[in-house]
């Protein structure tokens, strides 16, 4: 073994940072499934919920991709983060192709910039709760923060996409 680390000579700080990716990538591959295996028309995209007014297939997909897109470019920014300035009406939200374009995306911009960065990085996260909030974060909770409920809750049968129950639950379509 090597010293403070695994058997493949992995320090504690690569170990996890391979975890956390693994989990962030595990929640865009489920969007990836449910793009090309799920889905069949542009249109199912823009379907609106049943249950969440003004919400589509499209939009949540966009969304799962912009936290992620969002933290990537807060290492070139001072590792200053805000999730409330997301791009909104974009093509992915109306287009399969353009959605796992951007969804690939994700994961490649992912895998270029987290093991790069200690996950024990502070951040700051200015967020709207809906106050205006400045609160400290890390790099790595923020990697993994949306991927743990989407992991957990998600991923209830082994036979189908995680993300798809997900869909269905909130469009109320399948």
């Amino acid at each position: 073994m090597a010293p403070n680390g695994n058997a493949n000579g992995n320090t504690e700080h690569e170990l996890q940072s391979q975890q956390l990716l693994a989990v962030a990538r595990t929640v865009l591959e489920q969007a990836v499934d449910l793009v090309d295996n799920y889905l069949t028309s542009d249109d199912q995209l823009t379907v609106h919920s049943k249950s969440l007014p003004g919400s589509t297939i499209g939009k949540h997909l966009r969304h799962a991709r912009d936290h992620f897109i969002l933290l990537v470019e807060s290492v070139s920014s001072g590792y200053v983060l805000n999730y409330d300035v997301r791009s909104r009406n974009t093509p992915m939200e109306s287009s399969l192709s353009e959605a796992r374009v951007a969804l690939i995306d994700a994961i490649t911009r992912l895998e270029k910039v987290v093991p790069q960065v200690d996950i024990h990085r502070r951040m700051t996260l200015n967020a709207i709760t809906p106050y205006p909030q400045t609160l400290e974060t890390t790099f790595g909770r923020e990697v993994g923060s949306p991927g743990y409920p989407s992991i957990e809750q998600l991923t209830n049968d082994p036979n189908s996409s995680g993300l798809l129950h997900f869909i269905a639950y909130i469009t109320g379509q399948w």
